[in-house]
């Protein structure tokens, strides 16, 4: 299969790989210590790809069908080779977990930035314009005598509203776990708008209580919902 190739770039390394995110093999192995005779001479890749699991497709960089790499199966590879350029890339992924357990948001602009894909972009915009939301309306809440159950059950009146379902649902139809990792940008900055519509409310009209913000929240979600639905 011949697709138009892209360079991933992992710091100062790049990677050719196929349109659809398939390492070229022979950079990558070369990448990770073990460059492979011009040609393929004198090396079995059946044999080596056999020994590590690698069960990626061929792909056309240009010169006919070659062996790729997933990049799941590069990392593997990454842990096991006992290459010095294999244990670099192993300090790399140390750093790059340590920075994903503190937070690091520098990291996730990092890998957004380097995305190709626009719309994949405004979904990580919108989701945390919506995470946002959330907190500032759990936090509201908090301040308004909200407790228990009632976090969960403003949950599933937005879920109603903007997605018309529940979100045991979404996840299973969309194959996710987290509900809002299988949400549209659109749905998540609906949600975001009525998080923000609710907490607002709340504040202005001084309403305390499970009761009396549950009541609120679905009559503001009700009224937006009717809002969408003109709008198409």
């Amino acid at each position: 299969m011949k697709t138009s190739p892209i360079t991933l770039q992992f710091g100062t390394q790049r990677l050719p790989a196929s349109g659809d995110g398939l390492l070229q093999a022979t950079t990558a192995l070369a990448a990770l210590g073990l460059p492979l005779p011009a040609g393929g001479a004198s090396f079995d890749w059946a044999a080596f790809a056999a020994e590590h699991d690698l069960a990626s497709p061929e792909r056309d960089f240009g010169v006919g069908p070659e062996a790729t790499l997933h990049p799941t199966e590069f990392a593997r590879l990454a842990f096991v080779l006992n290459t010095a350029e294999a244990r670099r890339w192993r300090k790399r992924a140390q750093t790059l977990l340590a920075r994903a357990l503190t937070g690091d948001v520098r990291l996730a602009a990092e890998i957004a930035e380097r995305s190709a894909d626009p719309e994949a972009r405004r979904w990580l915009a919108a989701r945390l314009e919506s995470t946002d939301a959330r907190r500032t309306l759990m936090g509201t809440v908090a301040r308004h005598g909200g407790e228990g159950q009632v976090y969960g059950q403003l949950g599933s009146i937005s879920n109603r509203s903007v997605l018309g379902t529940d979100s045991a649902t979404i996840r299973r139809e969309r194959g996710v776990k987290q509900t809002r990792d299988g949400l549209r940008s659109e749905e998540l900055l609906r949600m975001a708008y009525l998080d923000t519509a609710t907490a607002r409310a709340i504040e202005e009209q001084g309403a305390f209580g499970n009761a009396a913000i549950l009541r609120l929240h679905e009559d503001v979600a009700r009224r937006e919902r009717g809002l969408w639905q003109k709008s198409g």
